[in-house]
């Protein structure tokens, strides 16, 4: 389904803005995706990762921030679709209970999801499911290899609390997009990137996918210098002005490829630069 998706989002763009005009006639100014990180390491450490968990220090996003920023976002967009929690590994977040309650409360009408590699999910207080029941919050499960053998019990569990849940198929490839030279097209690798709609907020600013989102952490880990994008701003832009935005590429662009190296998934302990780089011509 995703392919198709992105097939028809390519091939057809007039598809979007016929989509985006009938939400705008409805709704008002309407943004049909967004994401966060709420913690970007990870417990795996999945080879090649968007959004470079298997190399991101320890950090948690503060809950209360979080409500901020949705308030915010929920305040001058007339309709936000849907919302997803992830990271890294979600579950790991230690004040994970606060960030469910304080999401639902900011966005009462948007539908939210978590997404997780579900090897915690077991380990989970009743408190955690009981709250994702309460507010009408999903789980999609990310069905890596290690998923694999818990799988019928997280059905079990979040069957017998309730909770709306997704799996996805089995996960057996990664794909890679870097080009470090920096040679690509910009825009021709906007317009064909699988990645540009993944919008992704970031402390306080938009991003137009994890790449942009979280390159400075490549960067740091590996002495590197690919341009890092200011970001859109939540406070500073109207929501005519982030989408208008959204829908531009960023010079990061130059540094990833049209066509994606796909790698076998598998976890290291020593990442390479190399992990991240796709078909380059």
């Amino acid at each position: 389904m995703g392919q198709i998706k992105h097939f028809l989002k390519t091939k057809f763009p007039i598809l979007l803005k016929i989509k985006y005009a009938i939400r705008a006639l409805i709704y008002g100014t309407t943004i049909p995706y967004f994401e966060t990180n709420i913690v970007d390491h990870c417990n795996l450490k999945c080879i090649g990762c968007t959004h470079f968990s298997n190399i991101s220090e320890p950090k948690f996003l503060d809950a209360t921030i979080l409500y901020i920023h949705l308030c915010r976002l929920n305040c001058i967009f007339g309709k936000i679709i849907k919302f997803r929690l992830l990271g890294g590994e979600p579950l790991l977040h230690p004040d994970i209970i606060n960030i469910l309650n304080l999401s639902r409360k900011a966005l009462p009408y948007s539908k939210i999801e978590l997404v997780t590699n579900g090897l915690l999910l077991d380990k989970m207080s009743e408190e955690f499911f009981r709250t994702l029941n309460e507010n009408n919050i999903s789980i999609q499960i990310s069905n890596y290899p290690p998923t694999q053998n818990k799988l019928k019990k997280l059905k079990e569990i979040l069957s017998s609390f309730k909770i709306n849940y997704s799996v996805t198929p089995m996960i057996m490839n990664f794909t890679a997009n870097l080009n470090p030279k920096g040679t690509s097209d910009r825009e021709k690798t906007f317009k064909n990137c699988r990645h540009a709609y993944c919008t992704i907020l970031r402390d306080d600013s938009f991003y137009i996918c994890p790449i942009c989102a979280y390159i400075d952490t490549y960067n740091k880990h590996f002495n590197k210098n690919i341009p890092v994008p200011k970001g859109i701003n939540i406070y500073s832009n109207s929501a005519k002005q982030i989408l208008k935005n959204l829908r531009k590429s960023e010079e990061t662009c130059k540094y990833c490829t049209i066509v994606a190296n796909y790698i076998t998934w598998g976890c290291s302990n020593n990442p390479k630069e190399t992990d991240w780089n796709g078909k380059i011509d």
